[in-house]
């Protein structure tokens, strides 16, 4: 399944690496928990072995797999009208973990963003944030790339967009 080394994206997290494998007493049981570092926002996380099935946990994307996440930041899906639902739906893609919900989510706060003279809403650009965040955590692990780098990488898929 997984093992120490291994990059690996958490839902809601971003992508960070397995360093290691620990056992630790729990009220007299012995339990196995994966130690994850996400660098991008200096946060490690205990998850226990039992829960990686259920927790969401999956591999980065592979390198070919970055044409589906510019395509995906290009077309995004159009922004449902109510607003609260919208949120509710945010938070679910963004709790998904996936890379391409996560490209939609983008493509749809950025395209609502120039549509709108007063700019996003506070919570549509957390969520605008944390979206990049994510993406750009995976971007840095998958194609070697800084953080700037990732960045702009994002930014360039969406500018192409804007031009076409």
């Amino acid at each position: 399944m997984f093992k120490v080394g291994d990059h690996v994206v958490y839902p809601y997290h971003g992508a960070g690496t397995i360093q290691d494998i620990e056992e630790k007493d729990v009220l007299g049981e012995t339990h196995s928990y994966f130690i994850l570092n996400f660098p991008l926002v200096d946060v490690k996380l205990m998850l226990p072995e039992s829960k990686i099935n259920d927790s969401g946990l999956r591999k980065i994307i592979d390198q070919s797999e970055l044409d589906s996440l510019v395509d995906a930041l290009q077309n995004g899906p159009d922004i449902p009208p109510s607003t609260s639902h919208f949120s509710r739906e945010t938070e679910n893609l963004l709790k998904s973990g996936s890379i391409i919900d996560a490209a939609h989510l983008i493509s749809s706060l950025s395209r609502k963003q120039t549509e709108r003279a007063n700019g996003l809403h506070i919570q549509d650009r957390n969520h605008l944030q944390k979206a990049r965040q994510m993406i750009a955590s995976e971007l840095v692990l998958v194609n070697d790339m800084t953080e700037e780098q990732a960045y702009e990488f994002i930014d360039d898929a969406l500018i192409e967009l804007k031009e076409a």
